[in-house]
């Protein structure tokens, strides 16, 4: 609820224009708020120091690497500052520079620690060689520290959910990478086969009917296979049907235009599985009656689908064909299950090869 709201607040009041607005306004409170004798050279560096605030304020949004030479300079002006004027003035000023500054994602850490380290040391340093006592100079080192650990916090904050979008934006490139895969391995394979049947049927025996017919159905192919390829690029969007259901088009599918045969069993209780399961097991599915197409043509297939205390399908060509190469379909496979919290192997068996896939679900 808490990251709801913050994200809306965001929207309405983005983060950098909100600290410009309320430094801003701690900068022109304070200073009008000085109560002391303040000596006009001192004057004269206040107004330096808010105008070079107000100069970050104003490029930190158009041009951010340039705003941080005056929001440095901003900083060094207010820090100096502390060890001679006569109230702390000059703290609350170093306190919204320094905390703003830590908190920029632009300045690599090693400068960024030198700065902090410079600005303690010359507040605490300054305040000492003016005769503010030490126990002046390590409240306002202490002040400094404080605030300039917010600023790193939420720096931090910034840095992570920076990273988090750049590995979400990656999660989902390898997905649609596995979705394309899928898609097109099965479109383009089954169209080669109903293209070869064509060229052999009208080279070598002349039936024109039939090679027009597979030229028919290879053009089907091509447009189903385009519209799932649309469908496979709006993933996140895609309502998956029910498992059975799509399985046995798929099974039906492979028949008809890879001339395959396929048994398919459903064992258990059915029930219905979320979409990202449903999903991945429909494509591990497919992937698998692909490579049996590719690897082992006119060797039956079956695919169980059990409903147990787990949910397990598997795939098992009876011939040995297979190779040992995973190649990109079965780490496609791998990592699609892996999403959905399942696993998956894939090997030889009782002379066969066989693709098992587990879903705790």
């Amino acid at each position: 609820m808490v990251v709801h709201l913050s994200r809306l607040f965001d929207r309405i009041v983005p983060g950098r224009l909100l600290v410009g607005v309320i430094g801003t306004g701690v900068f022109v409170i304070t200073l009008a708020t000085v109560q002391k004798p303040t000596p006009a050279w001192m004057w004269s560096l206040y107004g330096v120091s808010l105008a070079c605030w107000l100069a970050f304020v104003v490029l930190d949004r158009r041009a951010p690497r340039m705003a941080l030479y005056p929001l440095l300079a901003c900083l060094l002006l207010c820090v100096v500052l502390i060890g001679p004027a006569p109230d702390g003035t000059p703290v609350l000023l170093t306190c919204v520079a320094l905390a703003t500054t830590c908190s920029l994602t632009l300045l690599p850490s090693a400068p960024l620690m030198a700065v902090l380290a410079g600005s303690l040391v010359i507040c605490g340093g300054g305040a000492l060689a003016w005769g503010q006592g030490s126990v002046s100079a390590l409240g306002d080192t202490a002040a400094l520290l404080i605030v300039a650990m917010s600023g790193l916090a939420a720096r931090q904050h910034q840095l992570q959910a920076r990273l988090q979008a750049e590995v979400a934006a990656l999660d989902e490139r390898a997905r649609i990478a596995r979705e394309l895969h899928d898609v097109l391995a099965h479109s383009l394979g089954a169209l080669g086969v109903q293209l070869e049947v064509a060229e052999g049927l009208l080279a070598e025996r002349g039936d024109l009917a039939g090679g027009l017919l597979r030229v028919q159905r290879a053009r089907r192919l091509a447009h189903d296979g385009l519209d799932e390829a649309r469908r496979a690029v709006a993933a996140l969007r895609f309502d998956a049907p029910p498992l059975v259901e799509a399985l046995e088009q798929l099974v039906a599918d492979g028949r008809r235009d890879r001339g395959l045969e396929i048994d398919l069993s459903v064992t258990g209780s059915v029930r219905t599985l979320s979409a990202g399961t449903a999903v991945s097991l429909l494509r591990i599915a497919r992937e698998s009656l692909t490579n049996a197409a590719k690897h082992a043509p006119g060797s039956p297939v079956s695919v169980m689908l059990d409903f147990g205390s787990v949910t397990r399908l598997r795939v098992y060509n009876a011939s040995s064909g297979e190779t040992a190469d995973p190649g990109h379909g079965l780490v496609g496979m791998r990592e699609r299950i892996a999403l959905v919290g399942g696993t998956l192997s894939a090997g030889r068996s009782g002379g066969g090869w066989l693709v098992t896939a587990e879903v705790p679900e």
